[in-house]
């Protein structure tokens, strides 16, 4: 009978221990996962100490604050939209930042994302600005006045959406790359080199002013070409989630004119399987700190739910969802 008693408890005590391990595995799965009670949360969000990187570096900063010991942040630097987008398809991230067009060929698994899973993201919010603003720039001695002006140059972009918008912008002007004397692509910083060794001229889309052109201006000089508002109303009737954008005169030292150029919204999406609670905390986190957001970026300046819900392409997540419903943005 003892021994019998004492099989029980043995038995009792692997069952218990076998619950405790499904569960802590139960954990780990969806967005992000886990670790001893936190959630890894990661964000894909751009080039190193580009803008966005620097505002989601900021906002993981106060949703510790507001949760701590909750999250686990992991702010991951890419090359842009594309990646990101692919990132999130291939759940390598829980959320990551695209245009407005990106989030929508993503989501359905067309164009460059043919083959990867579709439905797998949503959108969660709008970014606040102008969005990703073309810079065409070339050195400030430079004869290049105009986007013709580049036929037979060496021109330089990132990888992934840069290249999409440099053909957009030779498209305008009844161009192509075959135009142009040729095409290198080169990381953000490096493009940045080759500018101010006077190899390249070059394209970047960034909400202005960006950072790298602040300081290359400064110590190099630049120019940025003027795209025109007839060549951006073309590309307008064509692709109508871009819109019009004038970089003001002195926004970059020596700049002395208003130049003419486009953008589109940028999108913060995450995947379909992260918590709801996660991206609740997180919108709520973003709109609550509207002020402090604009002292990281000025671009950041207009943050609030009305623009989180703005021209959303794919399906909201339910934690976005969820917010923007209880502040009264959407019934």
């Amino acid at each position: 009978m003892k021994k019998l008693s004492k099989l029980m408890c043995l038995l009792l005590a692997v069952g218990m221990l076998m619950g405790i391990a499904s569960c802590s595995s139960d954990a780990g799965e969806g967005g992000g996962g886990s670790s001893g009670g936190t959630e890894t949360v990661r964000i894909s969000c751009g080039p190193l100490n580009g803008y966005q990187n620097v505002l989601y570096n900021s906002i993981a900063d106060m949703m510790n604050k507001a949760n701590p010991g909750k999250y686990s942040f992991a702010i991951e630097a890419s090359t842009g939209s594309a990646e990101n987008a692919r990132l999130l398809a291939m759940d390598e991230t829980d959320f990551g930042t695209m245009g407005m067009d990106m989030t929508l060929s993503c989501y359905n698994a067309e164009g460059e994302f043919e083959g990867l899973p579709a439905e797998q993201i949503m959108h969660v919010a709008t970014h606040s600005g102008t969005g990703a603003t073309v810079h065409v720039i070339t050195s400030a001695k430079s004869d290049i006045n105009s986007i013709p002006d580049l036929a037979g140059t060496k021109f330089g972009v990132t990888a992934g959406m840069m290249a999409g918008y440099l053909d957009d912008v030779l498209w305008a002007y009844d161009m192509t790359t075959d135009d142009l004397g040729s095409v290198v692509n080169l990381s953000l910083s490096d493009l940045c080199t080759a500018l101010q060794d006077g190899n390249i001229d070059a394209l970047y889309a960034t909400p202005a002013p960006g950072t790298n052109f602040t300081d290359l201006a400064m110590s190099f000089g630049i120019k940025v070409v003027d795209i025109g508002q007839e060549a951006v109303d073309k590309l307008m009737a064509e692709k109508p989630w871009y819109h019009t954008v004038v970089i003001p005169a002195g926004t970059y030292d020596g700049c002395d004119e208003d130049i003419t150029t486009f953008a589109q919204y940028t999108a913060l999406c995450a995947r379909a399987d992260v918590p709801e609670e996660t991206v609740y905390n997180l919108v709520k986190t973003m709109m609550e700190n509207a002020d402090a957001l604009e002292a990281v970026h000025k671009n950041a300046a207009g943050t609030c739910p009305e623009r989180g819900i703005e021209g959303a392409l794919i399906p909201m997540h339910p934690g976005a969802e969820r917010y923007y419903k209880e502040v009264g943005v959407l019934d």
